[in-house]
């Protein structure tokens, strides 16, 4: 019998692929401050990714990165045709998450630890999800592996 859906692996389906779980398909869903919370998480990162992909990457680096004693990575980039430099403290797996968006949209490399994390916290995401008590299945006619109500 499956569970609540998993905050972390929504929050990564949500940076990846945003439009998996629309807040207006799956409204239920997004009553849930835990899952609320996720979707501010990914939108947070996903603006990052944007920020930093503009202009194909080449007007902005990440400048500093540290790990704090909590965990957290502190995180420091500049956008050069924003004039701005902008800091941010995420958690292990955003960092990794904002890593590995980084690798898909500018092919930038990534360590396979990174990989290996977003990549489990995706599969927590995994099959017989239930929403509202409904099952939610992959269909394979629709575009990103999204899925659909029965």
């Amino acid at each position: 019998m499956p569970g609540p859906i998993d905050p972390e692996s929504l929050m990564c389906a949500l940076v990846l692929a945003p439009r998996t779980f629309s807040r207006n398909r799956f409204f239920s869903l997004y009553e849930d401050p835990l899952v609320r919370r996720a979707w501010r998480r990914a939108a947070r990162i996903r603006g990052m990714v944007r920020q930093m992909s503009e202009d194909g990457g080449r007007a902005s680096e990440i400048v500093g990165e540290q790990v704090l004693d909590d965990g957290r990575h502190l995180i420091r980039y500049r956008v050069a045709h924003l004039k701005f430099v902008r800091t941010t403290a995420l958690s292990r797996l955003e960092a990794a998450l904002l890593r590995y968006a980084l690798h898909r949209v500018l092919s930038q490399a990534l360590d396979p630890a990174d990989r290996r994390q977003v990549e489990e916290a995706l599969a927590r995401l995994g099959a017989g999800l239930t929403i509202a008590g409904e099952p939610i299945m992959p269909d394979p006619l629709l575009p990103n592996g999204c899925s659909r109500r029965p």
